[in-house]
């Protein structure tokens, strides 16, 4: 992860460069005209961590130190930190819904069953969006996900005592994703 982080004082531009790969921290302090000042400004610090937790916190800790001294943070990329990540994270969940939604359907409007496996293997990966999705979803969203995927189990071991469990669940949680998502869409295009 890359991190720029400047400020202008007196026309002149004072820059951080941060980067932190795996559990190593490098950073590079300088300015942009470095023959209007009479005094070397540059300077290049690397720390070790025992852990990356321990790296990603102290890279925290370095921009919010930063950014109160006055530094700003720059958009180099032309993308805000881990958008990526979102925009193909909502993708994906969004496909999820979809499915949900129409298997939902699918089996309230025809007489076929949906095979057990397709339910465990459904709620295997509702069990999963509520895990990965901490940065995500809010944590009510990611509980309903877990208590579906836990209900979807129970309903591939006992299917024949809940026979319209899975459609309804699938529905309910379908919808519940698919709005979220529009939602946080719609702020989205807000803010930008």
């Amino acid at each position: 992860m890359i991190v720029t982080l400047s400020k202008q004082v007196d026309g002149i531009i004072y820059f951080w460069v941060m980067y932190r790969d795996g559990r190593t921290i490098q950073m590079y302090h300088g300015v942009t005209e470095q023959w209007k000042l009479d005094q070397d400004v540059s300077d290049s610090i690397e720390e070790r961590y025992t852990f990356r937790r321990q790296a990603k916190r102290r890279l925290k800790e370095l921009i919010a130190k930063k950014q109160a001294e006055g530094y700003r943070q720059d958009d180099i990329y032309g993308m805000q930190p881990g958008r990526k990540e979102r925009e193909k994270f909502r993708r994906r969940t969004s496909w999820l819904a979809y499915l949900l939604l129409g298997l939902g359907l699918f089996q309230f409007v025809t007489p076929f069953t949906i095979l057990p496996f397709v339910v465990l293997g459904i709620g295997i990966t509702l069990m999963f969006l509520a895990f990965i999705s901490k940065n995500q979803f809010p944590m009510w969203l990611r509980v309903i996900c877990f208590v579906d995927y836990f209900l979807m189990h129970v309903s591939f071991r006992q299917e024949q005592y809940i026979p319209h469990l899975f459609p309804v669940l699938s529905i309910g949680t379908g919808l519940l994703l698919w709005f979220h998502l529009r939602k946080t869409r719609q702020q989205m295009k807000v803010e930008q």
